[in-house]
C-alpha cells in the first residue's frame, strides 16, 4: 500500500541517473500492474510537472521535451524520495 495519495506534490529522483535533477510533481493516479509469469511487475503515478524552471530545465539542458506546467509523466514509487510539506505555492 501506498503512503502517497492523489494530488501530493512529491519530490523525485528520475531513474534516468544521478545527474539528473530533482524534480516536483503532482501526483494524478495509481497505476498498479501485477507480476505475471515472466513479466515483472510495477507500479507508480500518473502526474504532472509543477514547477515552470524545471520543465524549462529538462527541455533546455536535458533535451526531454517538456513544453509546459502541467505536462504528464510517469514515477515509479522507487523515483519518489519524498512528500512536500508545504502545498501553498501549488495550484
Amino acid at each position: 500500500m501506498s503512503k502517497y495519495k492523489k494530488n501530493d506534490i512529491v519530490l523525485i529522483q528520475p531513474s534516468a541517473g544521478p545527474a539528473m535533477p530533482k524534480i516536483h510533481v503532482r501526483l494524478i493516479e495509481r497505476v498498479v500492474v501485477p507480476k505475471k509469469g515472466t513479466w515483472t511487475g510495477y507500479s507508480g503515478w500518473h502526474a504532472e510537472l509543477v514547477y515552470k524552471h524545471e520543465v524549462d530545465l529538462l527541455r533546455k539542458e536535458w533535451s526531454i521535451p517538456f513544453k509546459k506546467v502541467g505536462d504528464r509523466t510517469f514515477v515509479y514509487d522507487s523515483e519518489i524520495i519524498r512528500r512536500v510539506k508545504n502545498k501553498k505555492n501549488f495550484r
